[in-house]
């Protein structure tokens, strides 16, 4: 007997579950509609429906902010923006990032870049302070970065250009860093990171800020746009289960043999005895009749 076996269903296997990172968006904004930020100065801090962004007017002395409440869940951070650099005079600066409920560029609890107009010119910066005021602080002056390093430049940033930024928290490493690019050309500017040492913790509102800087007559205007801030989880999945071979046993019938035609009869031989006497019994029948004529 042959037996065929088929391949059906899914056999119930042992599967193991795995650990993945994901992403999880806490914010996130393209200014194509109002995003019902809160400003103390709706003369400064506006959407503009026009250009599809978030208009800013930073100056010292006005305490000016504009911010978004987000529920930062606690582990590390990434925020991405563009940032289009309209006009950065003497002194100016835009400056946004993760704060706390008080928003001050001098006070704990903040994550910010900035792009200042100081003394070393149009420089680019990353400015952390913890919840206990130890301020972390870097800038793309060399004499702030590039510490013993031959042949290292001041970076200078420039009006009216649009820069894509990307700032990292690391919570297991403890620290942050900062990466800007131009968005014509899609080449990093500059980029650096600083040791924080701790968690930072409080951090609660992303926010475009001048609390805490009282210089005068030092504006700076331009537009943010695209601004996500999102974190990774390590999230637990169960595969699904792999389709496995079950068999199931299956009578093939037996070929019915061909019939083999039977073979034609041959006669017996009679036995000698028989055929003399027959032979007798003809010659007598044969003289009797003879007699008769």
């Amino acid at each position: 007997m042959v037996f065929l076996l088929i391949l059906i269903g899914f056999l119930a296997l042992p599967v193991q579950s795995a650990e993945v990172s994901k992403k999880v968006v806490i914010y996130q904004t393209d200014f194509s509609t109002s995003p019902e930020w809160t400003t103390n100065s709706p003369s400064f801090y506006y959407w503009d429906p026009g250009r599809q962004a978030y208009h800013y007017e930073t100056e010292g002395g006005t305490n000016g902010y504009a911010f978004i409440p987000v529920p930062y869940p606690g582990g590390s951070l990434f925020l991405e923006y563009d940032v289009t650099l309209v006009s950065t005079k003497k002194d100016g600066a835009f400056r946004f990032g993760v704060t706390s409920d008080e928003m001050d560029i001098a006070r704990g609890t903040v994550l910010l870049s900035e792009f200042e107009n100081g003394k070393y010119g149009k420089l680019i910066g990353l400015k952390v302070i913890d919840q206990n005021n130890h301020l972390h602080e870097v800038t793309s002056w060399s004499g702030s970065y590039c510490g013993d390093l031959k042949d290292c430049d001041t970076i200078e940033f420039h009006d009216n250009t649009t820069y894509h930024i990307l700032m990292r928290y690391n919570q297991d490493l403890q620290n942050a860093d900062i990466r800007v690019t131009d968005n014509e050309t899609g080449d990093t500017v500059w980029g650096y990171y600083v040791n924080i040492g701790q968690d930072l913790q409080f951090l609660n509102r992303l926010a475009i800020t001048s609390k805490g800087d009282y210089a005068l007559s030092n504006q700076a205007e331009g537009y943010l746009d695209n601004v996500e801030l999102y974190t990774y989880r390590i999230v637990t999945t169960t595969p699904t289960p792999t389709p496995a071979p079950t068999t199931i046993s299956t009578t093939v019938p037996t070929p019915t043999p061909t019939p083999t035609p039977s073979p034609t009869p041959t006669p017996a031989p009679l036995p000698v005895g028989t055929v003399i006497a027959a032979m007798i019994i003809t010659a007598g029948a044969l003289v009797i009749v003879a007699r008769n004529r």
